[in-house]
């Protein structure tokens, strides 16, 4: 007889996009706008480890596993991190173009982050945070 019964995780916040699939298939500019606000809205610091976002991402979709991926070489890092690794990708270029943030390695790979620039710092002070972010994102898109 088992002690422990493995159940799926359920998401405890209702998801916004629909998987995998779903984040693919969103509009970059307002995926990416949604992402920073969870990152550095409220943050106590200019300096995000690039986990911290993909853990919104997860969160935003209700990936938890990614069935069918092997990831080698690691134990410690869930597989569904790197199926995710393209729209994070996507996610901070678009970010960069905006001069809202970016990224941030000095040398090490423990020393990896994403940085608020000033721009996205005064995009997250105004009247409206998610309005701003998504002006900046879509004025450097033209």
């Amino acid at each position: 007889m088992a002690i422990f019964k493995r159940t799926p995780a359920v998401p405890t916040v209702p998801t916004v996009y629909q998987g995998l699939a779903g984040l693919e298939s969103a509009v970059p500019a307002e995926l990416a706008a949604r992402v920073f606000l969870g990152a550095f809205a409220g943050a106590e610091s200019r300096h995000v480890r690039p986990e911290t976002v993909l853990g919104i991402l997860q969160r935003l979709s209700g990936v938890d596993e990614v069935p069918g991926m092997t990831v080698r070489g690691t134990l410690t890092t869930p597989r569904a991190r790197y199926a995710l690794d393209p729209v994070f990708v996507q996610c901070v270029l678009l970010w960069e173009r905006a001069l809202i943030a970016g990224r941030l390695s000095r040398g090490s790979e423990a020393y990896h982050h994403l940085v608020l620039l000033p721009m996205g710092a005064r995009a997250l002070v105004g009247a409206d945070p998610e309005a701003a972010v998504r002006t900046l994102l879509d004025l450097s898109a033209s």
